[in-house]
């Protein structure tokens, strides 16, 4: 392989990735990656297939389709800032009136919308209200992740008049123009169907779908765990190793790393390419606080058959004692003075990443693959401070 045929290959892998994370995309929401996209489209569609996803263009939208196999879509922990259910509530109001548009709307125009359309008979959506504060900024926030998705494009950039639209309800609050591509592949009704109606499944047809379930885990989750799968899909992971490694290698230029108690795929880092995945440990407290309770909270606790750590409430408190006398100089202000802000901190990182399990009574399960950030390195500010 020369070195522009790797060069495109590579390429096509990164554009694969790039439409995972960001599955609707269009020439406004992040150019580059349109234009990857299309550029290799024939090879990412194929990489698309072999996951059990479709790959649709619509104009010069397009979108990655996540269809359900055997009644589930495998996806990630839900980030700790996902949109709410009645913010994604608003955010389909919005799109439904968004097919009435033909040109520019005003926020205030697709308020009106909204509001009518949630008081219609037999709209089971709870009403919207602009009169209400809230309301209205819940509105702004459904405009802007519809604008985040590409079927919005902001015209206006007065953050003033978006300002006292939002808090006052005076003005027009901001100028949009719809994307009608990226609009028809957000609301196609046969992929709205196959995520409400799923089909019945049996025995065969799970069957049937082991090598595909088994490319979505190791692609969509951050690691796959025999001891969370039925023993027929543990059993045919594991003889199916060396197949998965090869085909996620093909499509994603990463590496399945294999432990006793499961696989993950790791993928390459490039500098100069956002990421695909969560973005950690970054520069900042709540980061390296979650990096080392982790650490901490894996060696002090007990270690069960299956690879998991477990620790009381009492022994999680003790673990953020430990680190707060450890390296409690460090931490930002709400840190030392707020009780109980290291362990949140760390918990909604942890949960968030796949790395933890908070029980009701508050104790932790962590996951074979928090072993995999054993023994960080942390680089302190003042140089004295020897590293762990």
């Amino acid at each position: 392989m020369n070195t522009s045929t790797s060069a495109s290959v590579r390429e096509a892998q990164q554009a694969f990735l790039g439409l995972l994370a960001q599955p609707l995309v269009t020439p406004a929401t992040n150019r580059v990656l349109h234009r990857h996209v299309l550029r290799h489209q024939r090879q990412i569609t194929e990489h698309a297939r072999r996951a059990g996803y479709r790959i649709q263009r619509v104009g010069r939208a397009v979108r990655l389709i996540r269809i359900p196999i055997t009644g589930t879509v495998t996806a990630p922990p839900r980030p700790a800032d996902a949109p709410g259910r009645r913010l994604l509530s608003l955010v389909c109001c919005l799109a439904a009136c968004c097919e009435e548009i033909s040109g520019t709307v005003t926020l205030q125009r697709l308020s009106d919308m909204v509001r009518d359309l949630t008081s219609a008979p037999g709209v089971t959506v709870t009403g919207y209200d602009p009169e209400q504060k809230p309301q209205r900024r819940l509105l702004r926030d459904a405009a802007a992740l519809l604008a985040r998705w590409g079927v919005l494009r902001r015209r206006t950039s007065d953050e003033k008049m978006l300002y006292d639209w939002t808090e006052d309800g005076a003005g027009p609050g901001a100028g949009y123009e719809v994307d009608r591509d990226a609009l028809l592949l957000l609301t196609s009704p046969d992929v709205l169907a196959a995520a409400v109606q799923p089909q019945d499944t049996d025995a065969e047809q799970i069957a049937a779908t082991r090598t595909v379930r088994q490319l979505r885990a190791l692609l969509e989750t951050p690691a796959v765990m025999y001891a969370d799968l039925d023993e027929q899909d543990a059993d045919a992971l594991r003889k199916a190793r060396g197949l998965r490694t090869a085909d996620l290698a093909q499509m994603t230029g990463g590496t399945v790393e294999a432990r006793a108690e499961g696989l993950v795929l790791v993928l390459p880092d490039d500098p100069d390419l956002s990421p695909t995945v969560a973005d950690w440990p970054r520069a900042r407290a709540a980061d390296w606080v979650a990096l080392l309770m982790a650490d901490l909270a894996g060696r002090h606790g007990t270690r069960t058959a299956s690879g998991t750590v477990v620790l009381t409430d009492r022994q999680v408190d003790e673990v953020v004692e430990d680190l707060i006398g450890w390296r409690g100089e460090y931490m930002s202000k709400d840190q030392k003075t707020v009780p109980g802000t290291v362990r949140a901190d760390a918990e909604t990182i942890l949960t968030e990443l796949g790395l933890l399990h908070v029980s009701p009574d508050q104790s932790w399960t962590l996951s074979p693959a928090a072993g995999r950030y054993r023994d960080p390195d942390i680089t302190l500010i003042d140089p004295s401070e020897t590293t762990r």
